[in-house]
């Protein structure tokens, strides 16, 4: 495990230190690990977008301004970036980032079926007004905000269905999270209370979710003593929990129930504030026009000036889609953790600013470019990032953006493919739910549990490593078994009575169905020699079950 994951946590764990001759407990100073001198923050945004700089390459042509900071970089280190994927990277790749499903063979049909100069743009426009769009981004940002569905006192899935509201809409980012700080009322009227209600009220759980999710910044190490690895001190951690004194739930009814035979009453929460009460010291010293309380916090979080919140949120698009982010690890923005495209995350985030901290744009952005269009490789050369004076130099695999990581697909992503390649997807049989419509945190035993989905206790990235126990559920869940089963919706039943496809057709269509590509033509001869015997749906069936328990179904490629 790296350094910046272990050493936090063996610091913060030891909170009390003394001499066996001292009763007297006292906190750690840290005067090793902490960096010298005043507390920095980061440069405030330029007034204007960095001008991206003029490229010649070869025959690496930019497709957005985005390429040129990056073929900028590559040049200047004399590396050559990866040519263009094909198509049906492309396609696979974009459909699973953007709306978290492969794409089917009727969806390949239509885009080769496009201008072929336009295509890759037009698919991409495509896939952002799908409503899937909304569908998956929401596991995402649910990750990010601690989203469970059953909050005590608040309706079952208030929570995720504001969050997927306003991702159905594209409500400008920087408008939701100014209202989940400040929301008031209760969750019925108003579902971002269920923000504040989702940690009962708790202060310090709360400034680290703000500060960590959209700060990028790990407060919670100066909790209980001063930052061990940063220039944040606890007094920065209890100026930001004084942010929410005087905000408090409140229970505002009670339901009746009968749990095990035994009526219970249930009480329903609200948001409730008294102003007089509220305090709070911002993290970065800047002051708001709005005093302090809530809405002072919501005000310095969100406004223009603050050198964190866009360049954070630019970061987390940035890193989702690529595999690594422009700043690494993506929770980690700090004077001693400088980007790796300085230049690119500001243009970046200004222009996030500039659009209306509109998401889809940033998206629409990064997916057009020449730099996530490149051919993926297993393997990236580690680049030597140079990290500030006082930190050791770091090699962070993909960070020059030469090429596309190969990513292992997300828990819903897998789960949703499964069900769109069998068409099983949005069904009204119970047994095949999509992701977006599962309360979380999904049961520990459930398969998107098993496919790495956390219990979101805590702000903890996905462990996106493979497992003996994901690769059995492949083999013999239940799941898995009972989707690839023949039935009337089944794309296999429509390429027979509807399309009339010859032999030949159905096994290329079945693997662009589920792999995204053409068999090769020893693949298609396995196949048709398979289905040559026995009870046909059987063997179809047989022929699904194992081209989704190719590891290359498993990876965005």
């Amino acid at each position: 495990m790296p350094w910046f994951l272990v050493a936090p946590l063996l610091a913060c764990a030891i909170v009390t230190l003394g001499r066996a001759d001292d009763d007297t407990p006292r906190k750690p100073t840290f005067e090793k690990s902490r960096p010298k001198g005043p507390k920095q923050v980061l440069n405030p945004l330029p007034p204007e977008q960095p001008v991206p700089p003029k490229i010649r390459f070869g025959h690496f042509k930019p497709h957005n301004d985005i390429d040129n900071f990056i073929l900028a970089a590559i040049q200047e280190r004399k590396a050559r970036p990866k040519p263009l994927c094909t198509d049906w990277d492309f396609l696979r790749r974009s459909s699973l980032d953007l709306v978290g499903v492969i794409p089917t063979a009727a969806d390949v049909e239509k885009f080769l079926s496009w201008d072929v100069k336009t295509r890759r743009a037009q698919w991409i426009d495509h896939l952002l007004a799908q409503p899937q769009y909304a569908d998956y981004w929401t596991s995402f940002w649910g990750d990010l905000l601690r989203e469970r569905g059953r909050i005590r006192g608040v309706p079952v899935n208030a929570f995720k269905n504001y969050i997927h509201d306003n991702l159905k809409k594209n409500r400008p980012y920087d408008a939701w999270v100014r209202e989940m700080i400040t929301a008031e009322g209760k969750p019925e009227d108003n579902p971002a209370a269920a923000f504040f209600l989702r940690d009962e009220g708790n202060a310090k759980s709360l400034t680290v979710t703000v500060t960590q999710t959209f700060l990028g910044i790990q407060l919670k190490c100066a909790e209980c003593h001063d930052h061990p690895f940063d220039w944040w001190l606890e007094k920065d951690f209890n100026g930001m929990v004084d942010f929410w004194r005087g905000t408090r739930r409140q229970a505002y009814e009670r339901d009746t129930v009968m749990r095990r035979g035994r009526t219970q009453m249930i009480p329903r929460f609200q948001v409730v504030t008294n102003e007089r009460r509220a305090a709070g010291t911002f993290i970065t010293g800047q002051k708001s026009e709005k005093g302090r309380g809530r809405e002072a916090l919501a005000d310095l979080i969100t406004r223009d000036d603050n050198p964190y919140f866009a360049r954070v949120a630019v970061n987390r698009l940035w890193a989702k889609l690529m595999g690594v982010g422009l700043v690494n690890p993506v929770d980690n923005f700090s004077a001693r953790n400088p980007p790796t495209h300085p230049e690119l995350l500001d243009w970046l985030a200004i222009e996030l600013i500039e659009t209306n901290y509109d998401l889809k744009h940033v998206l629409r952005l990064i997916a057009n470019s020449r730099t996530y269009q490149q051919t993926s490789v297993e393997t990236l050369t580690p680049v030597r990032l140079a990290k500030a004076a006082d930190t050791q130099d770091e090699t962070t695999p993909g960070a020059l953006f030469d090429g596309m990581m190969l990513r292992r697909m997300s828990a819903e992503q897998v789960h949703d493919s499964i069900l769109v390649a069998t068409g099983r997807y949005l069904p009204d049989d119970r047994r095949f739910t999509p992701s977006i419509e599962m309360t979380y945190p999904p049961d520990p035993r459930s398969f998107l549990r098993i496919f790495g989905v956390t219990d979101r206790e805590t702000l903890i990235e996905r462990n996106p490593s493979g497992s003996i126990q994901q690769a059995l559920t492949l083999l013999n869940g239940q799941m898995i078994n009972e989707a690839v089963k023949m039935h009337p919706a089944h794309p296999v039943r429509y390429w027979q009575k509807e399309r009339r496809f010859t032999p030949v057709q159905m096994v290329d269509a079945i693997f662009v169905q589920i792999l995204t590509r053409p068999p090769t033509p020893e693949e298609r001869s396995l196949a048709l020699a398979y289905l040559t015997g026995g009870q046909k749906d059987t063997l179809w069936e047989d022929l699904q079950w194992s081209l989704l328990n190719c590891r290359e179904f498993q990876f965005i490629r």
